[in-house]
């Protein structure tokens, strides 16, 4: 009788441990509160799209890209390296277009496009926000004299600030911490400021309805999709982008295992993420990888 009680404890804490290694955990919670939450057509299924373009290296770089932003003006992504101080700009095939030194930079994680040539870009350890101007033809920038804002919430280490995203509608800067804790920021009175001006920030952080954090591992990216209003959230560690909607109730949710999405290979490290007016979306992964996934019918 022992025997057999120690082989079901052994067998259930396999079980469990199965379940957190594959992050079944997540998947069923953020599963409960999709149910949970009130009807909404508009979500973009983010469990129809399939990749069309999967662990692409992207040619030319000896850096890996961590983060990713889609300016609708030209049509291409942005995105910084992970060493080098670089911003690169990319085809929404994966193809290196151009290379802009950026002087004055420490470890650059985030990155959004705000209108015309104007960006803003997130140091990772200092919490620090630049805004800058990226003109066409420009080879290198020096932050030297660029806005900027140093917020220094929860300062430790490597598990700062690891995205950003421009709300246009709502004129606010959207901001992922990594973990310890994780959290989802919006910054208002920051970007667009009049040179010289007195300026009021207010920074309040997003929580999902209901709940006292969110359900993921960490937090890697997250972008806007500026069409509905909702948030697309992507964790490495959780393998997963969910979809949120204006009130934070969780959509809909990519996984980005082997065998989802149409994905031949898990995505080894996601680092980057955004979307375009196609509703398609493209993320960034080490090392230096390049994915596209398009909805589905």
């Amino acid at each position: 009788m022992k025997k057999f009680l120690l082989a079901v404890v052994l067998l259930l804490l396999g079980a469990a441990a199965g379940v957190h290694y594959l992050h079944l955990d997540a998947i069923w919670w953020h599963s409960w509160r999709m149910h949970q939450a009130p009807p909404h057509v508009d979500s973009l299924a983010l469990d129809h799209y399939r990749a069309d373009i999967q662990a692409q290296p992207v040619q030319g770089l000896d850096d890996d890209v961590s983060a990713l932003t889609f300016n609708p003006e030209t049509g291409t992504l942005f995105a910084v390296l992970n060493g080098e101080p670089l911003l690169v700009e990319l085809s929404t095939d994966g193809q290196l277009l151009r290379k802009v030194r950026i002087n004055g930079v420490v470890d650059m994680e985030g990155l959004t496009h705000v209108v015309d040539d104007r960006f803003v870009i997130a140091e990772e350890r200092t919490q620090r926000l630049i805004e800058i101007e990226v003109p066409s033809g420009a080879e290198q920038i020096d932050v030297a004299g660029a806005p900027s804002l140093v917020i220094g919430l929860d300062l430790n280490g490597n598990k700062g600030f690891e995205g950003l995203s421009w709300d246009a509608r709502q004129r606010r800067l959207l901001v992922v911490k990594e973990r310890d804790p994780l959290r989802v920021l919006a910054v208002t009175g920051f970007v667009g400021a009049e040179p010289g001006a007195v300026i009021s920030v207010h920074i309040t952080e997003l929580k999902p309805p209901g709940s006292p954090r969110l359900f993921m591992r960490d937090l890697s990216s997250l972008s806007l999709h500026d069409e509905t209003g909702h948030l697309l959230l992507l964790s490495d560690q959780s393998n997963m982008v969910v979809e949120y909607d204006e009130e934070g109730h969780p959509r809909s949710l990519l996984g980005l295992w082997r065998g989802m999405g149409g994905l031949q290979q898990t995505v080894p490290q996601a680092e980057g993420l955004a979307t375009d007016r196609q509703r398609r979306l493209y993320m960034v992964s080490e090392p230096n990888l390049f994915y596209r996934f398009v909805p589905g019918q």
